[in-house]
């Protein structure tokens, strides 16, 4: 382990909410993966099992604030 898998350009996924870096997929224990941020373990990371970048996505996606709404009325 140690090695991480980059993932494609061509496959959507969100940044790290924390440190806007592109998450890649990691090995763990048992054969299992987890798509995690490269630079810090304990930025968000999906859970044990199949390569899930839907869970990564929902995670990571920035909150919207409304804001844009706000000034749409307006």
């Amino acid at each position: 382990m140690g090695k991480f898998i980059k993932i494609q350009p061509s496959v959507v996924c969100e940044n790290c909410i924390i440190c806007g870096s592109r998450p890649v997929i990691d090995q763990v224990k048992g054969n299992n993966f987890i798509v995690r941020c490269p630079k810090d373990g304990t930025h968000y990371q999906t859970s044990p099992g199949l390569v899930n970048i839907n869970d990564w996505n929902m995670n990571n996606r920035a909150q919207d604030s409304g804001d844009e709404l706000k000034l749409a009325a307006n």
